[in-house]
């Protein structure tokens, strides 16, 4: 039962497909238990990842926007096949690659304005959790032993598990249907899953009652989670991709070991691509977390994620990371405006587009966590503000600060300031000097009044002038912005 001075928020759960009312999972519990998989620490975070860490951070802020208490988790994986090939090419221990990348990892999401979840277990110091809850699976007839070239394995048995398969909608048949079996893997069936693998020379390992191994992937969460939460969640939470094998490996280990549900609500963000591509190395489109940061700062990628809901597909452009960019810019102009409006008095009647604005946004995000619609909301009042321009209108925008600066994490500064260093910013990215800057600017205002009195032929002059010079203009509900044509092929191919 939920405490009653809290807001009811309803989401979309990944396993019934369902929306609904969140409730606390325990009568009397005072706290919202989220766990979220957290990163393999062999290299620097991608956008990918930051996404996935935004997403846990702007859930747990709307269930405090909504009157409740968190305890949140996200883990690390500090042992796994990528670490080692890490260790082997740069000539140091697994152990210090997992530590680099774990201080980088922790690094950007610092830079992001994420808030650090109050536990962030390791694997490697969860093995004798581990330990025990393979030698359960066991017990139960749930796992087994099998010889392989190093030693000896321990595999999950998913026939064993009579849900197998219902959270990512997949039967067992298909999954095996015209899969082999590695000859060096003595599996019962294609499906089952390595809890356990024999050490490999030189590997990291650890002494186990199957002699000396490594932990599988999926058995490491189920163990970080059962430490913390008794295996007892309220939400689990991760990226698309891990639905399946590894969510669905970690409800047949949890659940088949302990018999209860491992968590009432499952809740999963959409990937990111670039320019219509899945971001990977093979392709070279990976942008990394720190670069994107240091040419367009923290709060044109959070409201970028942002305007997106965490459960969409994000595809990512040029132009999209310009407009967020600029975006951010108009925003911090309507706060200060806005706070200039602080001391009206008049009480003129208001459009409806203004009445309510609060509670409407809070009931978009109380509905699923959709940033998208309350972003929308927010925009869309500032855009009927800048068009009347009344002291009284701005008065009443101002009740979205809040919520840009406490659930959206944007806005915090003084306006002035941050224009100023955002502006510095982006003239050294495009490599333009203050002067050009402000002559393309002068230029841009004037092809708005030619655009607004209906002269197109001579607006069109003033874009293909510009783009002549090599500037590249975008028209957008929000106004026009502007970049050098020669930055943008690099956004893509950090």
């Amino acid at each position: 039962m939920s405490p009653v001075s809290v807001q009811t928020i309803r989401i979309l759960d990944t396993l019934t497909g369902k929306k609904v009312a969140f409730a606390l999972r325990e009568e009397g519990s005072k706290k919202v238990r989220i766990y979220c998989c957290g990163p393999t620490v062999w290299g620097h975070t991608h956008i990918g990842n930051a996404r996935a860490a935004l997403t846990l951070d702007l859930i747990t802020r709307i269930f405090h926007l909504a009157g409740y208490k968190t305890e949140t988790a996200r883990n690390y994986t500090d042992v796994d096949d990528k670490i080692i090939a890490v260790s082997e090419r740069e000539k140091i221990s697994a152990e210090e690659v997992a530590k680099k990348y774990t201080r980088a990892y922790d690094d950007d999401l610092k830079a992001l304005g994420a808030q650090a979840p109050d536990h962030t277990p390791r694997a490697t110091s969860h093995i004798p959790q581990m330990i025990k809850m393979i030698s359960g699976l066991m017990k139960n007839g749930l796992a087994y032993e099998a010889k392989s070239a190093d030693g000896k394995d321990v595999y999950f048995r998913v026939e064993s598990f009579p849900n197998y398969g219902s959270l990512s909608k997949r039967k067992i048949e298909d999954m095996t249907a015209g899969v082999r079996i590695d000859p060096n893997e003595a599996k019962e069936n294609p499906a089952d899953f390595a809890l356990w693998k024999a050490a490999k020379k030189g590997e990291p390992s650890w002494e186990s009652p199957w002699g000396k191994g490594r932990p599988g992937w999926h058995i490491e969460c189920s163990a970080m989670i059962d430490k913390i939460f008794d295996s007892a969640l309220d939400i689990h939470m991760g990226g698309l991709d891990l639905i399946f094998p590894h969510h669905e490996n970690e409800i047949a280990q949890s659940e088949g070991l302990s018999g209860k549900k491992l968590a009432n609500f499952w809740v999963h963000n959409g990937m990111i691509e670039l320019e219509h591509e899945k971001m990977s190395k093979s392709l070279g489109n990976l942008i990394l977390t720190r670069d994107f940061l240091e040419d367009y700062g923290t709060e044109t990628f959070r409201l970028l994620v942002f305007q997106q809901h965490y459960r969409s597909p994000m595809d990512i452009s040029s132009e999209s990371i310009l407009r967020a960019e600029a975006l951010v810019d108009r925003l911090y102009t309507c706060k200060k405006l806005a706070v200039a409006s602080a001391e009206v008095t008049n009480s003129e009647a208001l459009p409806e587009e203004l009445k309510g604005l609060k509670e409407n946004i809070q009931n978009a995000l109380f509905d699923d966590f959709n940033s998208a619609k309350a972003l929308g909301l927010i925009l869309g009042a500032a855009r009927l503000c800048f068009k009347d321009n009344r002291p009284e209108y701005w008065k009443a925008w101002r009740e979205c600060l809040p919520i840009l600066e406490n659930v959206f994490g944007i806005l915090c500064e003084n306006p002035a300031e941050a224009l100023q260093a955002r502006r510095k910013q982006k003239l050294k990215r495009v490599n333009v000097s203050e002067e050009k800057s402000r002559e393309i600017e002068d230029k841009l205002r004037e092809r708005e009044h030619l655009r607004l009195r209906r002269d197109f032929q001579a607006s069109d002059r003033i874009r293909a002038e510009l783009e002549g010079e090599g500037i590249l203009v975008m028209d957008g509900p929000d106004g026009a912005t502007w970049t050098v044509k020669s930055s943008v092929k690099e956004t893509t191919q950090i």
